[in-house]
């Protein structure tokens, strides 16, 4: 437990640090999340499932399953919340995709790393997956009226994830060279992954006085109720509980860079969705280490 805790302390100190020399020394961020998402995780993703010795093809139905389950649960949660607050169209979209869909790659599974280890990395990954089903399927609806799934199928990280299943179910086994590649950018991309976190902090929310309590009230479903929500459905599947900590651990990420992408891309507020990225990113840092304590 103590381990995990200074693991998961460290990974919020690099977030910090890079939130610091973005600001003293600016650096691409985009460029880092690029290498990363492209290059880095898909190696992590693949290299973390091909080195298991049976494919674990119920893990991976359950709790991709409860992911989707739990954000959508999330999302009517906040439909509900938005009714009752009066929200408007590009702010309502924003909000509605905001308080449903966390980090769970860049945040997540780093986190789930630092708890469990190299056994938390794999279901780890199974629950993003239930993250994009939800976020090209739900979330692409929830901004423009429609979804394209198809988009899923050209993700490296699902590519990834299903190049290392072929291998397991093939057996085919990886040449110690490769291992050993693979292991050295394991031990760097989950740091890297938070330097991307950590580059993409905006603290200006603060200013913003007229859209505090909406941005409260998002980060409030998303840190708060959403990992209930998770705990419950869990608790209804009967999941192990190795499975069920990480689904609400990654319940409780905070809101992913990808709703301000969304909220630009599809004519949303992206000002509004930053601002929801980052408070619950820096309450995070104080409501992730609470479960841990809760979860064991």
């Amino acid at each position: 437990m103590v381990e995990a805790l200074q693991n998961v302390a460290a990974m919020f100190l690099i977030m910090m640090a890079s939130y610091v020399l973005m600001k003293k020394e600016p650096f691409p961020v985009e460029v880092v999340n690029n290498l990363v998402f492209h290059f880095f995780l898909p190696v992590t993703t693949f290299y973390s499932i091909a080195r298991l010795q049976t494919l674990p093809a119920g893990e991976l139905l359950l709790v991709t399953a409860s992911g989707f389950v739990a954000m959508c649960a999330t999302y009517l949660f906040a439909i509900l919340t938005a009714s009752l607050c009066g929200l408007g169209d590009r702010f309502r979209k924003t909000f509605l995709l905001g308080a449903s869909y966390g980090n769970h790659i860049f945040l997540g599974v780093p986190i789930c790393y630092a708890f469990l280890g190299e056994r938390g990395t794999v279901p780890a990954l199974f629950f993003a997956l239930g993250g994009y089903l939800f976020l090209y399927g739900v979330g692409i609806y929830i901004m423009t009226g429609r979804t394209t799934p198809a988009a899923i199928f050209k993700n490296p990280l699902i590519l990834a994830m299903v190049a290392g299943i072929l291998c397991v179910a093939l057996r085919i086994p990886l040449p110690s060279l490769l291992t050993h590649t693979f292991s050295l950018m394991n031990t760097a991309t989950f740091p890297l992954s938070m330097v991307v976190v950590g580059g993409g902090l905006k603290l200006r929310f603060f200013i913003d006085s007229t859209r505090i309590m909406h941005t409260l009230y998002a980060s409030g479903i998303k840190l708060l109720v959403s990992p209930l929500i998770a705990w419950g459905i869990c608790l209804v599947l009967g999941m192990t509980r190795d499975q069920l900590e990480i689904c609400v651990l990654q319940s409780a990420m905070p809101t992913a860079v990808l709703v301000t992408i969304f909220s630009v891309k599809y004519d949303a507020d992206p000002v509004f969705s930053n601002a929801i990225v980052s408070l619950t990113t820096l309450a995070g840092m104080a409501t992730i280490p609470a479960l841990f304590f809760l979860l064991k």
